[in-house]
C-alpha cells in the first residue's frame, strides 16, 4: 500500500518538471520579430493556468459543469504536455541530424520565423494527437478469442473488461456506452477485472451505474475483482461495498462455484490486488469441496503477475488488465519490461492468459497507444479433449 503515494509523487514531480520545460520553451521560442512580449507572456500564463488545473481538479470536490470543466482541462493538458514534449524531443533529434547532413539550411535572418513555426508545429501536432486520442477513447472495440476446452465441458461465452476508472469524467453515461457494446454479445457471464472505480467516484452515482448494469442479465451473473486504484486512499472497504451496490459481486482472495450441472461448473477465483498483500492461488482454493476441484478454473487478477502461480494451481484461464497497453505511445513498448505478458493472449503450459488494454483510461480520457477494448472469449468443447488456442 505504501508504494502508491511514492509512485504518484514521482508522476507529479515529473509533471512539474515537464511543465517548467515546456513553458520555458514556449516563452523563448516566441522571441523575435512578429511576436510581442505581451503575447509571449500571455501564452506562458495560459500554459501555467492549465498546468495548475490538473492539481486544482484533484483537490476540488463536486460534480458541477464547471468542476468537470476544470478537471477535463487539467487532464487534457496533462496529455498535451506529454505529447508536446515527445514531439519536441523528436524535433530536436531531427535538428541534430540536420546539422550533420544539412537537409535544410536556414538563413540567420529567418531563424526567429522558423522558431515560431516549429513552436506552432509542435503545439498543433500535440493538440491533434490528443484530440484523436480522445475520440479513440470513445469507441472501444471487441477483441475476440476462441479457446478449446476438454470434451464434456459445456460451452461458455465470457465478456471481460478492465480499467474503466469510473469517476467524474467517466460517469454512468460512459458505462452505458460500454454496456451498449456488450448487450448484443449475449454473454453467459460478465467479468470486471479491477480499477473499475477511480478515487473521485461519487458514491451518489452508484445508483445510476447500477441501473445501467441491470440491463445485463448473464445467466451466471456479473463478477469482478478490485484493482490497485480501489485501494488508494484506503477506500477498499468502501469501494467493495459500492461495487456490490452497483451489481458487481466482488471476489477478494475468494472463489465461487458457478453452474448447476457437472459439465457447466466453473470455479471462478478472484485475487486481491498484489500490492495489497494476498494469498497464493493454491491457498485461496484449498477449501474448495473435493467434488468441485475438477471444475474449469477461471482466475481474475487485476495485475498480470504471478503467472507461474496460476499455472501451478491448474487454472485454465487467467484474465487481467492494469497495463493499459501503455495508454500513451510509446509507453506500450515500455510496459513489457514489467510483466511477463503485458498485453494480449499468452499461454504458459496448459494455462491461458489474456491481458486487456482496458475499456477506459486513467487520468486523461485519451489513448494513443492502441484501442480501448472489451474482451469476448468463447470456450468451445473439442471432441479430442485438448485445450488448444484458436486465435481469431
Amino acid at each position: 500500500m505504501s508504494s502508491f503515494p511514492t509512485l504518484f509523487s514521482i508522476v507529479k514531480g515529473l509533471y512539474v518538471v515537464f511543465n517548467v520545460v515546456l513553458i520555458a520553451w514556449i516563452y523563448f521560442s516566441l522571441r523575435g520579430p512578429g511576436v510581442s512580449r505581451g503575447v509571449r507572456i500571455g501564452f506562458s500564463l495560459l500554459a501555467v493556468a492549465l498546468s495548475l488545473a490538473y492539481f486544482v481538479a484533484r483537490e476540488i470536490s463536486g460534480n458541477t459543469f464547471w468542476v468537470k470543466g476544470v478537471l477535463f482541462a487539467g487532464h487534457f493538458w496533462f496529455a498535451f504536455v506529454y505529447h508536446a514534449l515527445l514531439a519536441w524531443v523528436l524535433f530536436n533529434v531531427f535538428r541534430l541530424f540536420n546539422r550533420r547532413f544539412r537537409w535544410f539550411v536556414v538563413a540567420k535572418e529567418d531563424l526567429a520565423r522558423w522558431r515560431h513555426r516549429s513552436c506552432a508545429g509542435i503545439t498543433v501536432t500535440a493538440l491533434v494527437i490528443c484530440i484523436a486520442g480522445w475520440i479513440n477513447m470513445q469507441y472501444p472495440v471487441v477483441r475476440e478469442e476462441r479457446l478449446s476446452v476438454p470434451a464434456g465441458t459445456a460451452p461458455l461465452r465470457i465478456v471481460a473488461l478492465s480499467d474503466l476508472h469510473l469517476g467524474r469524467l467517466a460517469s454512468a453515461g460512459f458505462l452505458s456506452s460500454v454496456v451498449d457494446r456488450i448487450e448484443p454479445l449475449s454473454p453467459d457471464i460478465v467479468l470486471f477485472l479491477g480499477d473499475i472505480l477511480e478515487t473521485d467516484f461519487d458514491p451518489s452515482d452508484a445508483q445510476a451505474a447500477a441501473a445501467v448494469l441491470q440491463r445485463l442479465k448473464p445467466r451466471l451473473g456479473v463478477w469482478g475483482v478490485m484493482g490497485n486504484h480501489e485501494y488508494l486512499k484506503d477506500k477498499d472497504a468502501q469501494n467493495k461495498a459500492l461495487l456490490n451496490q452497483i451489481g458487481i459481486r466482488t471476489l477478494i482472495d475468494q472463489w465461487e462455484v458457478l453452474g448447476k450441472e457437472p459439465d457447466e461448473k466453473i470455479l471462478l477465483i478472484g485475487r486481491r490486488d498484489r500490492r495489497a498483500g494476498r494469498k497464493s492461488v493454491q491457498k485461496v482454493i484449498e477449501n474448495v469441496p473435493e467434488a468441485d476441484k475438477g471444475a474449469l478454473k477461471i482466475l481474475l487478477d487485476h495485475q498480470p503477475s504471478d503467472l507461474e502461480g496460476a499455472e501451478k494451481a491448474g487454472v485454465f484461464l487467467q484474465l487481467s488488465g492494469h497495463s493499459h497497453n501503455g495508454q500513451f505511445f510509446p509507453l506500450n513498448f515500455v510496459v513489457p519490461f514489467f510483466f511477463e505478458n503485458a498485453y494480449g493472449y499468452y499461454r504458459r503450459g496448459q494455462t491461458h492468459y489474456w491481458v486487456s488494454s482496458g475499456a477506459g483510461a486513467w487520468g486523461p480520457r485519451i489513448r494513443t497507444s492502441g484501442r480501448p477494448e472489451i474482451m469476448l472469449i468463447d470456450l468451445v468443447p473439442q471432441p479430442d479433449g485438448q485445450a488448444q488456442e484458436q486465435p481469431q
